[in-house]
């Protein structure tokens, strides 16, 4: 018996044959090959579509894989950077509420007679509740910002008055640190439609980076330069700068030069991120600029008109 229309020559070899026997005595299943051009082309298009599945799914694991251990160093880098800023954060709560405990038990308990170093230790709790009111207000916009909360409050702002009520409420931290404030503002009105109070959280961040990082370079310069689409502020330092393969990242929310808790100034790396996220949220946007002769220029670029924000 056979199947198929090619005609076999009962006298030919089959390719391939299998004995029935002993259920069947004599008998065999045999196969022909006729030989013909489909039936060739048949089986390489098995061979290829195989090879083809064989490699796709190669393809699939490995790939699956390169992903699943992307993600997993990702999580991995993500989850160390979050356990750095809340050590860093608690960090540098400690160190403000440590110093006006301090200075509150000595004048609470009446232990300083000396009208000066009263005003002195007033002072300092003063700054440090000041301090520690920016890193809670850092942690909070920190919070808005990435959950899309965080709500804009525009109206018109002379800058040049808001630039030197701003500096008068914190010329002292500065002078302490041993900077020496030059401030170049321009004659009348630079009048501008923005948040204060983010503003005003912007422009501290950066002075307070200047009086921590830039403090030895011994001048903190301040300066605005109006614009017809963009006022600018800029903060200039002569401290020791952005090293070059740090520039493209300072913006990145977590990211410091030196990340390590043993670092000489503490910090949570959030600081310059909320800024220029503050400032795009408005249409305006946070530079960093080399200094020439060493040091660096942090450029606030505020939009004169701005009637929408992003949140």
């Amino acid at each position: 018996h056979q199947t198929g229309d090619s005609q076999l020559d009962p006298a030919a070899r089959p390719d391939a044959a299998l004995s029935l026997a002993p259920y069947l005595p004599h008998w065999q299943v045999a196969v022909y090959l006729t030989g013909s051009s489909s039936t060739f082309f048949s089986g390489r298009g098995f061979i290829i579509l195989t090879g083809l599945l064989l490699t796709i799914f190669l393809a699939a694991v490995l790939l699956g894989g390169a992903l699943l251990t992307w993600q997993a160093h990702r999580n991995m880098l993500d989850a160390r950077r979050k356990t750095t800023f809340v050590s860093n954060v608690s960090h540098e709560l400690k160190t403000p509420l440590t110093s006006i405990r301090m200075y509150a038990e000595l004048l609470s308990g009446d232990r300083v007679n000396d009208p000066e170093k009263t005003r002195k230790y007033l002072g300092v709790i003063v700054e440090e509740s000041h301090r520690l009111t920016r890193l809670v207000n850092n942690v909070l916009d920190f919070s808005r910002l990435e959950q899309g909360r965080k709500n804009y409050h525009l109206e018109p702002i002379d800058l040049n008055g808001f630039i030197r009520e701003l500096l008068e409420n914190h010329n002292l931290r500065v002078a302490e640190s041993g900077l020496a404030l030059l401030v170049s503002l321009p004659e009348g009105q630079a009048l501008v439609r923005t948040d204060r109070d983010a503003l005003g959280q912007a422009l501290l961040n950066l002075i307070d980076n200047a009086v921590k990082y830039a403090a030895d370079g011994g001048e903190l310069g301040v300066e605005l330069q109006p614009g017809p689409e963009y006022h600018e502020i800029r903060i200039l330092d002569r401290g020791p700068g952005v090293p070059v393969e740090h520039r493209a990242r300072i913006f990145k929310k977590f990211h410091r030069v030196d990340d390590s808790l043993t670092a000489r100034q503490p910090g949570s790396g959030l600081g310059l991120s909320i800024a220029q996220r503050l400032m795009r949220d408005m249409g305006g946007d946070i530079l960093f600029e080399p200094r020439r002769g060493g040091g660096s220029i942090f450029i606030i670029k505020i939009p004169v008109n701005s009637r929408k924000t992003r949140s």
